[in-house]
């Protein structure tokens, strides 16, 4: 799991279509309908969001090169995602991991330990 060096900007998860409710949301692009998606744990959305805000922030310079830099694979119009990112509502602050992991980190709404959010 990974820390990024940047955050979401205030209100971005709202104006990205996430209802709010739950501190960790995972943020995804799904091939299958060519979509973004995020999922908290308890609710799922996929092609519900603001594809245009979701792919304008990770086309960012600083977000690109974090992303390959460390090769995470948040999902294209060809292939499923390899990461997510894991957004903290509360701060703004994003965090990448597997997909397993990520999954697992929104059921629980926890960090894992040694990783501080």
């Amino acid at each position: 799991m990974l820390k990024a060096p940047f955050r979401l900007p205030d209100g971005w998860l709202r104006s990205f279509g996430y209802p709010g409710g739950r501190r960790f949301v995972g943020l995804f692009w799904e091939p299958c309908g060519d979509e973004a998606c995020y999922d908290d744990g308890e609710r799922y959305a996929c092609g519900m969001s603001d594809n245009w805000l979701y792919l304008g922030f990770i086309r960012q310079p600083q977000v690109r090169q974090w992303l390959d830099d460390n090769g995470l694979d948040l999902g294209s119009s060809d292939e499923a995602a390899q990461h997510w990112l894991i957004a903290d509502a509360s701060t703004g602050e994003l965090f990448s991991a597997p997909v397993r992991e990520a999954r697992a980190i929104v059921r629980a709404q926890q960090l894992p330990s040694g990783i501080s959010g």
